[in-house]
């Protein structure tokens, strides 16, 4: 049921850009030229109004950390949090399509029923995008159709091949070079487990990602809130991936309070409360702290900005390090400071 005004309130995200493949070298890079204070992540800590959907979120990170909408994207669970709700069968998940995950026929057109920038102010269109009132006016993702859509998935496929394990079959073909895939049996789909399903059929895109008209504080708990395991929320942290080339990725987790931030002097609580009013009132996000300068598109993710950043501030080659710095402003990327309450 949509929040009215007097039920919405402010709520705190912390948005976390991190990868698990950053060596010690681009940690240093990011640190010293990318005002990371950890070296090893992109931080921004955020107000929202708590009726934001993950749609809305997904454009206000654009903003946040500098991209410009210009590639595939999805929202997931930690994987033992989906491993755990799905019981890690094909019963499990289509239980929850159109609760938490999205139809297997939910296609780029529908997930992107309001990618409609043309021309114009880049900036001002992605504001209207995360600034309520929100709606999500894609077809797939109501309740009666995404059912339909997994029902009907489910109807069609009664019987399929249980194929071996694609780490099983490389390893026999190790001793037998000619060896073909096994088949180990026949099941309906709905009686699979999902390894077994992602073995038998394709499903393009595949089926772990959230459904964008999901509000984050229904799906999002508090840092250390004990969940119940059945009904919302249902995770303490989500996961946001950007260009799965690039593959950015970005830990979404909700905290109760700002009183860390104003006691690290990251924000003073007058900022705090003007974030506030500005949530109710306008019905925008804040950004409150800023821990890391902008990213680009297709720099190859967090180790090839890192790498980006040496090529600019330690260049060997001064044509080459210009060439980079020509190309990253293009892509409208800026190397300037930006204070945190005007991100947004």
């Amino acid at each position: 049921m949509p929040k009215t005004q007097k039920d919405i309130k402010p709520v705190r995200l912390r948005l976390e850009l991190m990868s698990d493949y950053l060596s010690s070298d681009e940690k240093v890079m990011l640190k010293r030229y990318g005002e990371s204070s950890s070296g090893d992540r992109i931080t921004r800590e955020v107000l929202i109004s708590s009726d934001m959907t993950l749609h809305a979120l997904h454009y206000a990170m654009q903003k946040l950390f500098g991209w410009q909408n210009s590639h595939l994207r999805q929202f997931n669970l930690p994987e033992d949090v989906y491993q755990e709700l799905t019981q890690g069968t094909v019963k499990g998940w289509s239980n929850l399509v159109g609760v938490l995950f999205q139809p297997p026929s939910e296609a780029e057109h529908d997930l992107f029923w309001d990618d409609d920038y043309n021309s114009g102010n880049f900036n001002a269109w992605l504001r209207r995008k995360y600034t309520g009132p929100y709606r999500y006016g894609g077809y797939f993702e109501q309740a009666d159709v995404a059912r339909a859509d997994v029902n009907e998935l489910l109807d069609r496929f009664e019987e399929l091949e249980i194929q071996e394990p694609f780490s099983d079959y490389l390893e026999r073909r190790q001793t037998d070079p000619e060896a073909e895939p096994k088949v180990l049996g026949k099941k309906a789909l709905v009686d699979m487990t999902l390894d077994e399903m992602n073995a038998a059929i394709a499903m393009e895109s595949g089926i772990e990602s959230l459904m964008e008209s999901l509000l984050i504080t229904d799906v999002l708990g508090y840092v250390g809130e004990e969940l119940s395991g059945s009904g919302f929320p249902v995770t303490q942290a989500l996961y946001y991936e950007y260009d799965y080339g690039d593959s950015w990725i970005v830990k979404v987790t909700k905290l109760e309070s700002c009183e860390d931030l104003v006691a690290d002097h990251s924000v003073t609580q007058d900022e705090v409360d003007a974030a506030k009013e500005v949530v109710l009132t306008k019905h925008k996000p804040v950004c409150l702290s800023r821990d890391g300068v902008d990213v680009m598109d297709d720099v190859g993710g967090l180790s090839g900005f890192a790498n980006f950043l040496r090529t600019i501030n330690e260049p060997e080659d001064k044509q080459e390090a210009a060439d980079f710095k020509r190309w990253a402003r293009s892509m409208g990327w800026k190397q300037k400071k930006v204070v945190p309450k005007k991100v947004l």
